[in-house]
């Protein structure tokens, strides 16, 4: 079995995987907090990713990285978000590639485009457009990831994942959730998938009206498995009932309305 790293494995979404991907690979699992579900074979570190020593220990031997850790949340500042999700980034792409791993999957967000309305919405046609500085972090990452791949030969996938919550909240969830199986699925692809390059691709299962349909994960084999409508919330909220705090118009809900947080005081 190849060796993983994984990066943030005590977060939501690396312990809702890290099952899945039990079955196909040996895990590392890497975090600044211990992880403390592992499961056989499983090796779990604690670590820095901005550490250089932390780096090239957790990286020796294994055949892959899967990136998940990052600083996210709804009022995240600009300066809260540079340490986990521009600085480590850099650092975890540079430590890989020294420590000569060539595969590298980055899990970024719906959110690179979460200021786009969702009327008339196609990923495939418009820019990004982050939504917060949660967003625009991952859009650094994606930018990131490019660089390496295409300078250094870095096998990388990007997946800009949906909303990956164990159940639908709303509507406008309804048309980009994926759960932890089929994420797990589109991980795997990008850890093993003999033809990839440089690719993104959107972590989601099968939706109606979906925000993100998707030819590339298709062509790399993804067929998902869970679909949206049978993981609805008990307190699911149609789109009528949405109040405006939850962005129901925007790709990115919330996080295209809620306040940005200051970047630089104002002089006195």
């Amino acid at each position: 079995m190849d060796k993983i790293l994984i990066t943030g494995a005590a977060g939501r979404v690396g312990t809702a995987v890290r099952p899945f991907l039990r079955e196909r690979f040996a895990l590392r699992s890497f975090d600044l907090r211990p992880v403390t579900d592992g499961g056989p074979g499983e090796e779990v570190v604690v670590g820095d990713l901005n550490s250089a020593r932390d780096l090239a220990a957790a990286l020796e031997g294994v055949d892959a990285v899967l990136h998940l850790a990052c600083a996210i949340g709804l009022e995240l500042s600009f300066e809260e978000s540079l340490d986990a999700s521009y600085r480590a980034t850099i650092a975890l792409l540079e430590a890989t590639r020294r420590a000569g791993v060539r595969r590298f999957v980055y899990a970024s967000t719906h959110h690179v485009f979460g200021a786009h309305r969702r009327d008339g919405f196609d990923p495939h046609a418009l820019p990004l457009a982050p939504d917060a500085y949660y967003g625009l972090g991952k859009a650094f990452g994606e930018l990131a990831c490019s660089l390496y791949a295409h300078r250094f030969s870095l096998q990388t996938l990007v997946v800009r994942i949906g909303n990956a919550d164990p159940t639908v909240s709303d509507d406008r969830v309804l048309r980009l959730w994926v759960s932890a199986r089929d994420l797990a699925q589109l991980f795997a692809i990008g850890l093993s998938h003999p033809g990839i390059a440089f690719e993104v691709v959107y972590g989601v299962s099968i939706c109606p009206s979906p925000l993100f349909p998707d030819p590339v994960a298709e062509r790399l084999g993804y067929q998902p498995l869970d679909r949206a409508e049978d993981h609805l919330d008990p307190a699911f909220l149609p789109y009528d009932d949405m109040p405006a705090r939850l962005g129901r118009d925007y790709v990115g809900g919330a996080y295209a309305t809620v306040e940005l947080p200051r970047h630089l005081e104002e002089d006195a």
